[in-house]
């Protein structure tokens, strides 16, 4: 099995990309999300003003994601519960993950844990402008998450942005493939395809 973190901002398109992988590679490609690593919300860091705080990496359990890629690595089924955190509730739902010819790791600190990293084969990064990725999240905080556009603009002020730039945006130039999500996205997808089976 060959590891690939998959890697960008809030709303940078990492979901676009991963469906032309797994449109592509089948059932020889399995995944694992951080959203699904998240620890218990009562866990997690809240700000100054007592919000939490979805967008730092100590929200990750880093240690269950080791041993599950671990586990995968080494043929076995890995059991979890997938996350979503709405506004009013956290929706969850347990799930299977299979062991198959490539595992992609993905999600905002793919990158940030130094056991994860010494274990990933190929990373990649998913570009997008800052005000297209604000557009992006707006939408999907608004019509499907439940948020109000005040509570959006909070959580990209103080949380969102500060994290990419702190976090994430430094692996930008050290991902072996970096995919411009604005548009024409699909040449960057060919190119990571091409990096992992020339491994």
């Amino acid at each position: 099995m060959k590891i690939v973190a998959l890697t960008g901002g809030s709303g940078s398109g990492k979901s676009t990309i991963l469906k032309g992988l797994k449109e592509y590679f089948g059932t020889e490609m399995t995944i694992l999300s951080l959203d699904d690593y998240y620890r218990p919300k009562c866990d997690l860091p809240v700000d100054s003003q007592g919000e939490t705080n979805f967008d730092m990496p100590e929200g990750i359990n880093y240690v269950d994601l080791v041993r599950d890629m671990i586990t995968l690595k080494s043929g076995e089924i890995v059991e979890l519960d997938t996350y979503t955190y709405n506004r009013s509730a956290m929706i969850s739902e347990r799930i299977k993950v299979e062991p198959a010819k490539w595992l992609v790791v993905e999600g905002l600190f793919a990158l940030y844990d130094d056991t994860v990293r010494e274990m990933i084969d190929i990373s990649a990064f998913i570009d997008a402008s800052v005000e297209t990725r604000l557009e992006r999240r707006k939408h999907r905080d608004l019509t499907i998450r439940g948020y109000s556009p005040d509570e959006v603009q909070y959580q990209w002020d103080n949380h969102v942005r500060p994290a990419d730039i702190k976090f994430i945006e430094p692996w930008k130039g050290k991902c072996d493939v970096v995919i411009n999500n604005e548009e024409h996205w699909e040449h960057g997808l060919r190119e990571l395809i091409y990096k992992m089976e020339s491994i």
